[in-house]
């Protein structure tokens, strides 16, 4: 019986073995191994680097395209050719663009659609260049430079290439945002000094309500933080940075003391979607 058992086993290990060798990973390998006379590690080494820059799994939502930029990682000193690229995906329209386009015109509209791909982008391990963001948006390197300008007169900080040794400069455009609201700026007032539309200041609050939420539920490491809502370590450090200091103003100690009585007010509302939280962590 034992005998049957484990020659069923071996059987079924080597029929596996087969099958496995049947799949287009294993004949790409062999052809590089047989043609190339590459080892075995190298094919594999040379599969997965094909798989990354040219077959991109990730799934890509309504608006969003796929773009290949230079790695944040090389400095200047280099060909193009010669940078280290890295395959990202960019959020280059929303409906709330429309909104804006439609009040403010195509001018508030790519300063807007800047903003969020660049900082998509430096997420990505990527930095996006005037040219990259002339070539996504149709317009020209002159153009985009004028917009650049105009951002930079705001002091808000930019994720782009050319300006990398300053990007430790001024405030991202969502903490700005939010930094508005909590000296008691109406959506309307925030609206018409930003340029983003209500729905897009709607959602950067959303994301700080719950950092707060988290913070207050004894999450402390950003990291963590930013598991639990679905948002990049980098964005929830600047959040927790802009609670340390609105905690020390009285009338935003208010707005943070509001911000948490709704909170608390809609948890009791919404069904669970974590056990052991008291409200809906993860938005993507």
């Amino acid at each position: 019986m034992e005998q049957a058992k484990r020659y069923r086993s071996e059987h079924r290990r080597a029929e596996y073995k087969r099958l496995e060798q049947k799949t287009r990973e294993e004949g790409f390998i062999e052809t590089l191994h047989r043609e190339f006379e590459l080892s075995p590690r190298e094919s594999r080494g040379v599969l997965e680097l094909v798989s990354e820059q040219f077959f991109d799994n990730r799934e890509r939502r309504e608006g969003q395209i796929e773009y290949v930029g230079v790695s944040v990682e090389e400095g200047a000193g280099k060909t193009i050719g010669a940078m280290k690229k890295v395959q990202i995906i960019l959020t280059k329209d929303l409906r709330s663009d429309t909104e804006i386009e439609s009040v403010k015109g195509s001018s508030a509209k790519r300063v807007v659609q800047i903003l969020r791909m660049t900082e998509e982008a430096y997420d990505q391990g990527s930095l996006l260049t005037q040219e990259d963001l002339g070539k996504i948006l149709g317009v020209s390197s002159r153009t985009i430079r004028r917009d650049v300008i105009e951002i930079m007169q705001k002091n808000i900080k930019l994720y782009l290439r050319g300006l990398h040794r300053d990007i430790g400069k001024g405030i991202s455009h969502k903490v700005w945002i939010v930094r508005l609201y909590l000296q008691q700026k109406t959506y309307s007032e925030i609206e018409r000094i930003t340029g983003h539309s209500i729905g897009a200041i709607k959602l950067y609050l959303n994301d700080f309500n719950r950092v707060l939420m988290a913070r207050e539920r004894g999450i402390k490491f950003a990291r963590e933080i930013g598991f639990y809502i679905g948002r990049t370590e980098r964005l929830v450090n600047e959040y927790l940075e802009l609670l340390k200091a609105a905690e020390k103003d009285q009338f935003q100690r208010e707005k943070l003391s509001s911000i948490k009585n709704q909170m608390r007010h809609l948890e009791r509302n919404i069904p669970l979607k974590k056990k052991g939280f008291g409200m809906v962590w993860r938005q993507e």
